[in-house]
């Protein structure tokens, strides 16, 4: 049967997601090593603790306590909330607890990184010996040995050091549990396994912490809106990696509703879609000129915060369709003999790895499992978004995710 130029612009589609979703499957088998660390020294680290917040008097508390109640000497570590054009008793609350406050009022220069950039310049002149800053967000918590296993990490030579995403709020609604359910898989199929490869992890926004060295080097500069990825790409270029530190946990709330969820994923893409115009052709020079494998895996990577989430999507409902023996557009490649049980083996090792990736961090259970298709929406979720994304790519305007959840205990 003669196929029309639609059909070949499905069937191209179909094979690019597929190979993309190979090389992540691929790279996914390495999160289950155990690599031995080498240390090379043991001392504890001296840290700022900076808190980015905008109007979070609901939540801002909550992290304040978290992080008075690390096991970590309190003379090691000085905690700062970035009261980024607050309106509201956040600065106020955090000073009753006894945080330092840095307020910043600046109606042309919003988001995130702007407020970090103000928050580094602040530390530097108060000259106090603070050696890495560890960053947050005000809906955090943070697990009590948090600065513990940063502080190991960085004995490692760490420079830069990603911590685990977890999540405050899972089970709230079959979208926070989607949200958490990819956040859990990307930190040990993702994140795990660029660290054991020693490829360099990716910063996550929050739960990180950077040499202060390295600001004052490169400036920080990553003002758009995912200025973490932008400041990863930086590192990379200069060949320093990001560590991955798989038992400093942070936990962060997610949107409760697909509005919140789309606004905040939809940043996201914006920001990474214009640090990728800044940045991927600098990053494939490096790695072909100097035949690295960090740079282009990078380059995979920032496509594949919504590529392969939404490819996997695709896949497995094309998957279901043609078991199913619906004959469609989507799954007439995919309908042959030999390509179905080529089809048919990815999905399942897929769904395979997946499992034994919640099962290793013990976070497989009935109510994941029963969230299945709930999962599926999420991931195909992503196909619109990352389009989105790309057609605003250059409109820099910050959304401010609202955050209410007082799920404090962990």
């Amino acid at each position: 049967m003669e196929r029309t130029f639609f059909e070949y612009i499905v069937f191209f589609a179909e094979l690019l997601v597929f190979f993309a979703g190979i090389y992540y499957l691929g790279i996914s088998f390495f999160s289950f090593a155990t690599p031995v660390l080498k240390y090379k020294s043991n001392k504890n680290h001296k840290f700022a603790v900076l808190i980015a917040a905008h109007n979070e008097e609901s939540v801002i508390a909550g992290i304040i306590k978290s992080l008075n109640a690390q096991r970590y000497s309190a003379d090691l570590f000085d905690i700062f909330v970035i009261a980024d054009n607050c309106t509201d008793k956040t600065a106020d609350i955090a000073r009753s607890l006894g945080a330092g406050v840095i307020e910043r009022f600046d109606e042309t220069k919003k988001g995130k990184g702007f407020a970090l950039e103000y928050a580094f310049d602040y530390i530097f002149s108060l000259n106090q010996g603070h050696e890495y800053a560890v960053v947050f967000d005000a809906d955090n918590i943070v697990d009590k040995d948090f600065l513990y296993h940063i502080n190991k990490k960085i004995n490692t030579g760490a420079r830069a050091v990603q911590g685990y995403l977890d999540s405050k709020n899972p089970y709230d609604s079959w979208l926070t549990l989607s949200y958490s359910l990819w956040y859990w898989i990307n930190n040990r199929l993702s994140q795990l396994s660029r660290d054991n490869l020693g490829m360099g992890a990716r910063l996550g926004g929050t739960g990180l912490a950077i040499d202060l060295e390295l600001i004052k080097e490169f400036g920080w500069g990553a003002t758009c809106l995912a200025e973490d990825t932008e400041f990863t790409l930086k590192l990379i270029l200069s060949d320093i990696k990001v560590a991955w530190e798989h038992k400093a946990v942070v936990y962060d709330e997610k949107p409760l509703g697909m509005d919140t969820s789309w606004n905040q994923r939809t940043r996201w893409t914006q920001g990474i879609y214009d640090a990728s115009g800044k940045y991927i052709g600098p990053m494939l020079k490096k790695a072909f000129k100097e035949k690295k494998l960090a740079p282009f895996h990078m380059v995979m990577n920032l496509f594949g915060d919504s590529l392969y989430p939404g490819s996997f999507g695709v896949m497995l409902f094309i998957y279901l369709l043609s078991e199913f023996g619906f004959d469609s557009v989507l799954c007439t490649f995919w309908m042959q003999p030999v390509n179905i049980a080529i089809l048919r083996c990815y999905v399942l090792i897929n769904i395979l790895v997946v499992l034994g990736a919640l099962s290793a961090d013990d976070k497989l259970s009935k109510k994941v499992l029963k969230n299945f298709f709930g999962f599926i929406v999420y991931l195909l979720s992503w196909i619109p978004i990352g389009i989105v994304g790309i057609f605003k790519k250059n409109d820099g305007e910050w959304f401010h995710t609202p955050h209410s959840s007082d799920k404090n205990d962990f």
